[in-house]
């Protein structure tokens, strides 16, 4: 994701920095194409967002058992922020915080709505702290399973599922 990002953050002048926890284990189990997803919305936001200063992603345990690890991101800006009485709205479909932060920033209002989506689909949680023309910090968790190092890979996706798909039209 930094690698996909740097070159915006790098036209706009801004440091991209990004702290994981050591402790956290280099086999771990999850959804990467979502977390994927969720990262790139809120990097991608937070450099579109941010005219100078930094971006930053900070990951570490939130919480962990012998079979899993609950991980919090915090992904953090410079930016604009977002006021108070935007807050509870931020995540709702086609909502920015104002009609000029739309003519001027451009984008649709979904992408925080997908992002909280795709959080939830996993059965975690975000929530945002901001002060306008300070920044915001955008934090999420989700679980993951702990993998042992030396067993098999496992591969993540959706099952094969054998149908007959005669007779079967899909638009593409």
């Amino acid at each position: 994701i930094f690698e996909i990002l740097r070159p915006k953050a790098i036209q706009k002048g801004l440091l991209l920095e990004n702290f994981i926890d050591e402790s956290i284990s280099n086999f771990i189990i999850g959804d990467s194409v979502r977390l994927n997803q969720i990262l790139m919305n809120l990097i991608g936001n937070a450099i579109k967002f941010t005219e100078q200063g930094s971006v930053s992603l900070k990951v570490s345990i939130c919480s962990q058992t012998e079979n899993s690890m609950e991980l919090v991101f915090a992904v953090r800006d410079t930016g604009i922020g977002i006021p108070d009485d935007k807050l509870e709205n931020i995540f709702e479909s086609f909502t920015q915080a104002s009609n000029s932060t739309t003519r001027e920033f451009g984008g649709t209002g979904l992408g925080l709505t997908i992002t909280k989506k795709l959080i939830q689909l996993q059965e975690g949680n975000i929530w945002v702290e901001s002060k306008p023309n300070e920044g915001s910090t955008f934090f999420f968790q989700l679980k993951f399973l702990k993998k042992e190092s030396n067993s098999a890979p496992i591969l993540s996706g959706p099952e094969d599922i054998a149908m007959d798909l005669n007779g079967i039209r899909v638009l593409l």
